[in-house]
């Protein structure tokens, strides 16, 4: 009897504990909150080590604009957080959330074809949709050679001047900046409205980013189009916003600003074919995980996770130069390094999953 009285606590305990209720959701307002990282379950020195092994594989930027969030409260900060600088193709985040604000008004979906928007597209592009473009399957092509003077005919001069396309719309993979940048053009045409001023009247605002610039490339009729890969010049604590907003599932505040419908779709593997394009840049491989503009950490034809030692619910924007906004629900992080001091050495998904891999040992709770 006392055997079983025993066991019936112990059987309470644990359900009670797997009843735990989550932390209430902490929003910043002009000003994020901090705390330590101990008082957030996060061991300060285990944390330095493993900010140290990632200032070991960075350039002379190091940790200066490296930002953590968990729990909504701030628990690191670099001396140069407030450093404004273009976070290239993590900009591309932006824009596929654009595609969302759009897809919950009604006004566009994933499914919308290329060409009802563009009639110019029907002959080269008549299957090609919104979610090729997004997920970097569309198989799209400008005119022209790089304008950086590489081997890629990538990024010309003339990215909207229509092209042969590389492969037919999702049968295989391609990391292209001119579909990104069509896709920026085909939103804008849509709607009359620049990216940025849809992003800010729906999200931008109301999580507080205040000013911050987007590039633009050419015009249509004198209204200007953000540059759909690239572009968007933030500092690490706005970068550390969007990624927040992204944790919450669309959700800042209350307030649902972007459907979780949406938020989870992105944020999940889109890409399923099992080929990448016969290109100068078929290192960039977004089988199994790469979801509408923002990379996951899914199971890539390797059946290898992108990440293997890194949380599996793990999301990411990444960009030239370090600029890498990391969204962790599983440890309600955020974590977001910034710079203009080139790519790691080895890798960037190599370094972040030895770096993940080391943070991991600091999470206590």
């Amino acid at each position: 009897m006392r055997y079983l009285f025993i066991l019936f606590c112990s059987v309470l305990f644990v359900s009670c504990e797997k009843k735990k209720e989550p932390l209430p959701a902490v929003f910043p307002s002009t000003q994020w909150s901090e705390k330590s990282p101990e008082a957030l379950g996060v061991n300060s020195e285990k944390l330095k080590s493993a900010l140290a092994y990632l200032a070991s594989e960075s350039g002379e930027d190091g940790l200066e604009e490296v930002f953590i969030v968990r729990n909504g409260y701030n628990i690191y900060k670099g001396d140069s957080i407030y450093k404004q600088h273009n976070i290239y193709s993590s900009s591309k985040s932006f824009t596929s959330t654009v595609l969302g604000i759009l897809s919950d008004k009604g006004i566009l979906s994933e499914d919308s074809y290329a060409k009802d928007i563009d009639t110019a597209l029907s002959g080269l592009y008549p299957l090609a949709q919104l979610k090729h473009f997004a997920s970097m399957t569309s198989g799209y092509s400008g005119k022209g050679v790089s304008r950086w003077n590489e081997p890629s005919e990538d990024w010309s001069w003339t990215p909207y001047v229509i092209d042969s396309a590389l492969f037919d719309p999702g049968t295989k993979y391609a990391y292209w900046d001119e579909a990104q940048m069509m896709f920026g053009r085909l939103l804008t045409l849509k709607t009359g409205k620049t990216l940025k001023t849809i992003f800010d009247d729906q999200i931008g605002t109301a999580i507080g980013l205040g000013n911050y610039e987007w590039g633009t490339e050419q015009d249509i009729d004198g209204l200007p189009i953000n540059n759909g890969c690239t572009g968007v010049m933030i500092n690490a604590e706005q970068l550390a916003r969007f990624g927040l907003f992204y944790l919450n599932q669309g959700n800042w505040n209350g307030k649902q600003l972007l459907s979780k419908k949406w938020v989870q779709k992105a944020t999940s593997n889109q890409v399923f074919t099992n080929a990448v394009a016969d290109t100068d840049r078929k290192k960039v491989d977004g089988r199994g995980c790469y979801g509408y503009n923002w990379w996951v950490n899914g199971e890539m034809p390797t059946g290898k996770m992108h990440m293997p030692d890194a949380p599996k619910s793990l999301y990411y924007a990444s960009g030239l130069h370090n600029n890498m906004c990391f969204v962790i629900p599983e440890w309600n992080m955020v974590f977001v390094r910034r710079g203009e001091d080139g790519n790691p050495e080895k890798g960037k998904p190599f370094v972040y999953n030895e770096f993940f891999k080391r943070l991991a040992l600091a999470i206590e709770e």
